[in-house]
């Protein structure tokens, strides 16, 4: 590292497992900690104070991370490729340096929870929550539409049976026909013409009943229209008809207006007498002049003062004006609701001159219709009456055809033009159920591809429903895991360091609402929260709840490390930053600090803690030991 908080310039070198970092206070230990810290990927480190750049760099196997920083008028920019992105996590649970979140946390008794659940990114367990619903939503609408098909299924295995059997009766019909016209096909004379004078029957008499569809098919739509041209014209008579009693609306409603501002001004002319002469009596300004022969009565009883008229000059009493200015108001009163029915008068005017306005266009979308509807009949009567003489002509084809059947004797006294007849009537029988049973046959087909499909849907719904409850129930077992953790280590651990009079520290779970990442990670916004819990012991053996603020520095040192040791094991941090650092532990007695660093050391391949020497001598001689002189240059 260069230029790093205290160093200048220097180079060290780690192996896995546990590294002292031996020195007094103010030798850069702390310097090197944050700048491994930044390396590593949490919060940079700090650029020496009298550098413009500065740079850290870890080499690990053969990958290089590095930081490099630089003094800016806006500050110190830093930039690089450190060895993870995930900044949060490196800072709460890999660099348990003095400031760690923590640890802090313990000292001011915040809530735990947030510290240890703050790497999980609840709002995109919400979103994918929010898409696994729709998804289920989607699908199960799916399965719902599969199944209305699916229902069907039945019917139409019945109605291809139905069908098949149909088949069969028409096939041994049919087979029994041919035989017999076969007989008649022995005498080529007699088979040549059963076959062209009926085929020829049969085309014109299928053209004939084609016509006769098609005619009334027409009439049928002329019928239509006329029955519409007659509604629109009725619906248009109607309106032409109520056209006069909105002929004079616009001068009505001018007239109106009219008498409304005259009204207006008069009012506003009232007024300002009313509130003028009210002022003059109430003194606010004075052309009235009280008579100087004012006696006690009027002394007494101001009303029946006598005073001088600013108009005319005659003495009147108070009374009597007052009396006039009520008259005043009664008038102004009166004029205000005339002027409120004129204005309801003409509000109701002007909704009927907008109704006018849509009658007139409903009018003129009538008379366009109708003269469509016009032209729509006369292309319809040409259309009907050359199918009317097509069918006449072939009415007449129809008819000379059957007399050629006639005349042959032959055809006259056998049944051979029935067979043929009947013949051709089974086999396009025959011919209509054949599709249908193919299509029916084809929608079977369908409908049972659509159940391998439900099935497959059925799958994914239960893959879908196994996943929301992952999703649903992911931060409710990491917090029971990370609180597991915290119990069982902390267990552990004051069994290692035999404080005596800490009977036990746990953290107890108090449930929250639904989870729901808008509230703070629950549905309702109430979050679930860690209450940390601490018994202690008497000398002669009772315990009594107590309180982490009452806590040693020694004792919240030591919570706040198992804390963020449970948030390095709940978060398998040891698989995203493979070092653990500790700093700061000279609050702890040196037996209790070997035995916390040789319990931390089974979980992060590598751990550098920084010690005083003396704290140092307690620790296993098989640590690498990394003395402070190394880190100058």
């Amino acid at each position: 590292m260069e230029n790093i908080g205290g160093i200048d310039d220097c180079e060290i070198e780690f192996s896995p497992g546990v590294t002292v970092l031996t020195g007094r206070n103010a030798t850069n230990r702390t310097s090197l900690l944050k700048a491994l810290t930044g390396a590593l990927g949490g919060s940079a480190a700090t650029l020496k104070s009298d550098a413009d750049e500065g740079e850290v760099e870890l080499q690990l196997g053969d990958e290089r991370y590095y930081r490099r920083l630089e003094r800016t008028q806006g500050g110190v920019s830093v930039e690089g490729e450190p060895f993870t992105e995930n900044e949060e996590v490196v800072d709460l649970f890999a660099s348990l340096l003095e400031s760690n979140p923590a640890r802090r946390a313990i000292e001011r008794d915040d809530n735990l929870r947030e510290i240890i659940m703050r790497p999980v990114d609840t709002e995109a367990i919400e979103r994918r929550i929010d898409e696994l619903e729709q998804e289920r939503s989607r699908l199960g609408n799916r399965i719902s539409e599969l199944d209305d098909e699916i229902e069907r299924l039945p019917a139409l295995e019945e109605r291809r049976t139905r069908l098949k059997s149909e088949l069969e009766d028409l096939d041994g019909e049919i087979q029994q026909l041919r035989e017999t016209v076969n007989d008649h096909e022995l005498d080529p004379n007699n088979a040549d013409a059963a076959r062209e004078a009926v085929s020829e029957l049969e085309e014109t008499r299928q053209e004939l009943q084609q016509k006769r569809n098609q005619a009334e098919t027409q009439r049928e739509s002329l019928d239509a229209l006329r029955e519409e041209r007659q509604e629109l014209q009725t619906e248009l008579d109607e309106l032409e008809q109520e056209a006069a009693t909105y002929a004079d609306l616009d001068e009505r409603i001018e007239r109106l207006q009219n008498r409304e501002r005259a009204l207006s001004d008069t009012i506003s002319d009232l007024s300002a007498i009313v509130e003028f002469n009210q002022n003059l009596l109430s003194g606010d300004t004075n052309p009235i002049a009280e008579t100087e022969d004012t006696d006690v009565t009027a002394k007494l009883n101001p009303a029946s003062e006598s005073v001088e008229c600013w108009t005319c000059g005659k003495t009147v009493e108070r009374e009597t004006i007052e009396s006039k200015l009520e008259e005043l108001r009664n008038v102004v009163s009166e004029k205000h609701n005339k002027q409120q029915e004129i204005k309801d008068e003409i509000a109701e005017l002007r909704d009927k001159r907008n109704e006018r306005e849509q009658r007139n266009k409903r009018r003129e979308t009538i008379e366009r219709s109708l003269e469509e509807i016009e032209a729509e009949i006369d292309r319809k009567k040409t259309q009907l009456e050359a199918t009317e003489a097509t069918i006449d002509n072939l009415v007449e084809e129809q008819e000379a055809a059957r007399e050629r059947v006639e005349k042959t004797e032959e055809l006259r006294n056998s049944e051979l033009l029935d067979n043929y007849e009947r013949l051709s009537e089974l086999e396009y029988e025959r011919g209509q159920r054949e599709t249908e049973l193919n299509n029916v046959e084809d929608e079977i087909s369908r409908i049972e591809s659509l159940k391998r499909e439900r099935s497959q849907l059925e799958a994914q719904q239960d893959e879908i429903r196994e996943e929301l409850e992952a999703q649903r129930t992911q931060i409710t077992d990491l917090e029971k895991e990370a609180i597991d953790a915290f119990n069982e280590h902390m267990n552990a651990v004051l069994e290692l360091l035999e404080y005596e009079n800490i009977e036990r520290v746990w953290i107890q779970r108090k449930e929250g609402a639904e989870f729901h990442s808008s509230h703070g990670g629950y549905r309702g916004g109430s979050v679930t929260q860690f209450d940390l819990n601490v018994v202690r012991e008497t000398e002669d053996g009772s315990v009594y709840e107590d309180s982490i603020q009452h806590f040693s520095e020694s004792e919240r040192n030591v919570v706040g490390l198992v804390v963020a040791l449970a948030g390095y094991l709940v978060h398998d941090v040891h698989q995203i930053v493979p070092v653990m650092l500790l700093d700061s532990l000279e609050a702890i007695d040196s037996e209790r600090i070997a035995a916390l660093v040789e319990y931390f050391s089974e979980y992060s391949p590598f751990l550098l803690v920084a010690l005083l020497p003396e704290d140092a001598e307690a620790l296993d001689d098989s640590y690498a030991r990394l003395p402070a002189d190394k880190l100058s240059s």
